[in-house]
């Protein structure tokens, strides 16, 4: 496949987002540039982050670094806004929602959801609550696929998955404290 092909195919949305020194509009609109501002509106809105946005000096118009300074989850909603606003038939979500904190992993699944809705969606994740409800669930180790399935049957299997799963759930009852002599 051409790259060409490939990027129109697929919106990327990646831990790490990295918006540019344009208006927050414009960083929205970077895979439809001719989008109007009732599209990128839209767009901010399904990705929950129109409210925060219009709080900016100049709204959308601002430019994250100079007048719009962004958390780390409102700057995630901008790339899920711009991930929207493309519609490309395949997402891929790339730890999207692993540093963020409890409020802003609720609004940015929303906005999740909104994406990915009549989509194929690959997910890559070490938090295996955010795979839990996918068709179709591939381990990988050392490079190759080691397991694949969905969450009750790699659970059943009692692999590398299953073993990653009870790991994560009888660390969930955890709690820090000193210790007593």
């Amino acid at each position: 496949m051409e790259a060409a092909t490939l990027y129109r195919s697929v919106s990327f949305v990646f831990q790490d987002v990295q918006l540019l020194r344009m208006s927050l509009a414009e960083n929205i609109a970077l895979a439809r540039p001719a989008a109007g501002p009732a599209e990128i509106e839209a767009a901010a809105r399904a990705a929950q982050i129109h409210d925060r946005l219009i709080t900016r000096p100049r709204g959308y118009a601002s430019v994250p670094g100079e007048d719009a300074h962004l958390s780390g989850g409102e700057a995630q909603r901008v790339a899920i806004a711009r991930a929207i606003l493309k519609d490309a038939p395949i997402v891929l979500l790339d730890e999207a929602t692993s540093a963020l904190d409890p409020i802003n992993e609720l609004a940015v699944q929303a906005g999740l959801r909104a994406l990915t809705r009549n989509k194929t969606l690959i997910v890559v994740a070490h938090r295996l609550q955010t795979v839990r409800a996918a068709d179709r669930i591939v381990v990988l180790g050392d490079g190759r696929v080691t397991e694949f399935g969905d969450h009750e049957t790699l659970l059943s299997a009692n692999g590398r998955y299953a073993d990653f799963w009870n790991e994560r759930h009888k660390a969930a009852g955890w709690r820090l404290g000193s210790r007593q002599p």
